[in-house]
């Protein structure tokens, strides 16, 4: 073979293998992502998405991963249970990228797939429920969407680290066909009585109004010859009834909701207990913290005689023990904490509440709220009633309250040791049965402390700034978690049973 002939052989093949290495070198990187490209020794260099022109078999390209542990919210899902309930989840899984040359595009590009199939999940495990059996189901929902998800994360090189779940009652905004739920934190408001509208607003129809509350919840619609506006305020439910008067669900001319309390027409022309109505909302003005319901207009003198608090959707302690029995240990240290921080505000404003026990305690997602302060007297006041008649509730009476002895805030803390031995899972005590008995029921933590509340000698009783001492460091480490799911789902029912049909106004 001549020399001509092999240069041009040789022309031919190296033609040809720079054809071949310059379409080797053409890589593309995949668009939105940051690669870093190696060679092999001491040289590297980032490169930017898109085509690319490397050197074969010299330079490879490596996926930059961030191996983290990420979180990110799947988008709320609405669910419609048997009876017809609505329920909106809430969804946040926490994933961690395992393999990077499976997860070539990242966490946030097979979102979308991960958000599909949780939803789907969630659907078939909540539909076929009831609202309550629903909202309780946390647990079984976040097991279920991990196991479902498990698969597919596997295959996109992402591991399922965990799944946090908030089932809740799909409650309407407010002007958007229902009454829709208000912040539990309601500003306070005047605390003056307040303007009439230009115009009254027509009343309705006597009759019930609403469906009848979730199961566990007590209120119930309005009854025939109950009133539908007092005050400006529209009466929407019953929220319970006592020896004074009834608590209705109201809502005032801004759209939020509010408790208002009418006292019975036989009170009306009762001189002694008009001024001890005035006294109440001179008392309930008196009182303020985040762990009090705020009051937020009277009329005292009015016919009949009302008062307004902001609306703290939630059961009672009383509920929630009739309920559910002995509380766990996070959920009585946030009781001890939130009741002691009201009793603080209490006593901070002169008065002595007299009467705290269960039912008196509203149980809310921000934390218990001790409210009716309508035997609470300024801590230097005489006795309340009529000489022979017991002021409180027996079962948490201090022994200077069943002696007719001086009245003090270590009355309350009395009190508020018997409210802890409730809640702990304590009956009332049978005559002759001993204090420590009871008292084993309760967390170690908690135990001795109790025990001085309920000191027969009220100089031997702690002070609230020293309970809240105790109890502030094993509140603060369960504050998010206080809540066991049946305790969470009597929240979301009673927050469920303020959603009411329109009014004609």
């Amino acid at each position: 073979m001549s020399p001509d002939t092999l240069l041009m052989v040789a022309n031919v093949v190296c033609s040809t293998l720079t054809v071949v290495l310059a379409v080797m070198a053409v890589k593309s990187v995949p668009v939105g992502r940051v690669f870093l490209v190696h060679r092999f020794g001491r040289y590297h260099r980032t490169m930017e998405p898109g085509y690319r022109f490397l050197i074969p078999l010299v330079e490879k390209v490596a996926h930059r991963v961030d191996t983290r542990l990420r979180d990110f919210p799947v988008a709320p899902l609405s669910v419609t249970t048997r009876d017809r309930g609505r329920i909106r989840v809430e969804i946040s899984l926490y994933v961690q990228v395992v393999d990077p040359l499976k997860s070539v595009y990242g966490i946030d590009d097979h979102a979308r797939a991960l958000e599909r199939q949780a939803h789907q999940a969630v659907r078939v495990l909540l539909e076929p429920r009831d609202q309550e059996t629903a909202l309780a189901a946390r647990t079984e929902i976040g097991s279920t969407v991990v196991e479902e998800l498990t698969a597919l994360a596997e295959s996109l090189g992402i591991r399922i680290d965990r799944v946090l779940v908030n089932p809740s009652v799909e409650v309407p905004a407010v002007g958007q066909g229902s009454l829709g739920q208000q912040p539990a934190q309601l500003a306070a408001g005047s605390l003056g009585r307040s303007e009439q509208p230009a115009t009254p607003a027509p009343v309705p129809a006597p009759g019930p109004v609403g469906p009848p509350a979730p199961d566990g919840v007590g209120h119930r619609p309005l009854a025939g010859d109950d009133p539908r506006l007092i005050g400006g305020y529209q009466l929407l439910r019953r929220l319970g009834e006592g020896g004074m008067g009834t608590v209705f669900l109201g809502q005032s001319a801004d759209g939020r909701l509010v408790a208002v309390k009418v006292i019975r027409g036989q009170f009306v022309a009762d001189a002694m207990f008009r001024r001890r109505f005035t006294r109440e909302v001179e008392t309930a003005r008196r009182v303020s913290g985040e762990h009090t319901a705020a009051l937020v207009d009277a009329d005292p003198v009015g016919d009949p005689p009302w008062l307004v608090t902001e609306y703290i959707p939630g059961p009672s302690l009383h509920q929630v023990i009739s309920r559910q029995g002995a509380l766990p240990a996070p959920t009585l240290y946030m009781i001890a904490q939130g009741v002691a921080e009201a009793l603080q505000g209490i006593h901070g404003s002169g008065i002595v509440h007299r009467d705290l026990k269960p039912s008196n305690i509203i149980v809310s997602e921000a934390g218990p709220r001790v409210i009716d302060f309508g035997i609470a007297r300024a801590a230097d006041s005489s006795a309340l009633t009529r000489t022979g008649h017991l002021v409180g509730t027996p079962g948490f009476l201090a022994p200077e309250q069943l002696t007719g002895g001086t009245i003090t805030s270590a009355t309350d803390v009395y009190a508020y040791g018997m409210v802890m031995c409730h809640a702990g899972g304590v009956a009332p005590l049978p005559d002759g049965q001993p204090i420590e008995s009871a008292l084993g029921m309760l967390p170690t933590g908690l135990r001795d402390l109790v025990h001085s509340c309920l000191a027969p000698d009220p100089a031997a009783r702690p002070e609230v700034a020293h309970i809240l001492e105790r109890v502030a460091a094993p509140a603060a480490a369960t504050v998010d978690a206080w809540l066991p799911p049946p305790v969470r789902t009597m929240i979301d029912l009673h927050a469920a049973a303020t959603v009411v049909e329109p009014q004609a106004r």
